[in-house]
């Protein structure tokens, strides 16, 4: 066994056999990601996640081709509000329009990103979502909007 500080390899595995998710706040390194192509490595490393009160995230192959998801429900933490998801969105159209992803569907709690032509690339863009969604679900956290404004109440005048 391989001991990487708190995360453990078991050397000649598959990353979800010993599934490595971050502890809270932690965003994964692209070499870390799970491989979740097989529906139970899928399962393992989402339930890791949640046990971990961490972001999920991993790739899985999608054909010839890979895909990456993010689910933001696995955290307990506040949700990731939408001046954050349209960063995020921006993000992913601009994978589209140069012709990395083909889709994307980015909302307040998942992100998947498909057809990715190599296993390092979705592990990179896996690692820079994941971090992404982090820091911003931390910065809402520590920063959050302020309520609108209620409206005048009939009557009461301003």
């Amino acid at each position: 066994m391989l001991d990487l500080g708190d995360s453990r390899l078991i050397i000649g595995m598959n990353a979800c056999d010993d599934v490595v998710m971050p502890k809270p706040g932690m965003p994964l390194q692209a070499t870390l990601i799970p491989d979740c192509t097989k529906p139970e490595a899928h399962r393992a490393a989402y339930k890791e996640a949640k046990a971990n009160d961490a972001i999920f995230v991993c790739i899985a192959r999608h054909g010839r081709r890979w895909k990456v998801q993010l689910d933001v429900m696995t955290s307990r933490k506040a949700y990731v509000p939408d001046r954050a998801v349209a960063v995020l969105q921006s993000a992913a159209e601009e994978l589209v329009l140069e012709g990395i992803v083909e889709q994307a569907h980015v909302g307040a709690d998942y992100i998947s990103m498909w057809p990715i032509e190599t296993e390092e690339r979705a592990r990179k863009i896996g690692a820079a979502f994941h971090a992404a969604t982090y820091g911003l679900q931390l910065l809402h956290i520590a920063a959050p909007g302020q309520p609108e404004p209620s409206p005048p109440r009939p009557g009461r005048g301003r």
